[in-house]
């Protein structure tokens, strides 16, 4: 099957109800003075699921994302999303 033109194109429901979920999000208490040591930083992920919520703007990185060719291409009955980018240069590698 050859493959198929694609682009990023996620609804606003999916986005609205990820940040419902991020503002829903239960945390657990931190074990003091561990840090990484047992997983994650519960401050760090805090500050990132933050940054997510109310900061991140995804459709700008949807846009950068689709100024590429991007294609479908079924491959055992599996869609596999691929970027067609030729190398330029003198000597170009895919």
């Amino acid at each position: 099957m050859p493959p198929r033109s694609f682009r990023i194109d996620v609804p606003d429901s999916v986005l609205d109800d990820l940040r419902d979920r991020l503002d829903r999000t239960r945390w657990p208490d931190a074990i003091p003075d561990t840090g990484w040591d047992y997983g994650a930083d519960i401050a760090y992920v805090r500050e990132l699921c933050d940054y997510w919520r109310s900061e991140y703007d995804w459709r700008a990185q949807e846009e950068a994302l689709n100024a590429w060719p991007q294609f479908l291409c079924e491959v055992d009955g599996v869609d596999i999303h691929l970027w067609h980018v030729r190398g330029q240069g003198p000597n170009p590698h895919p």
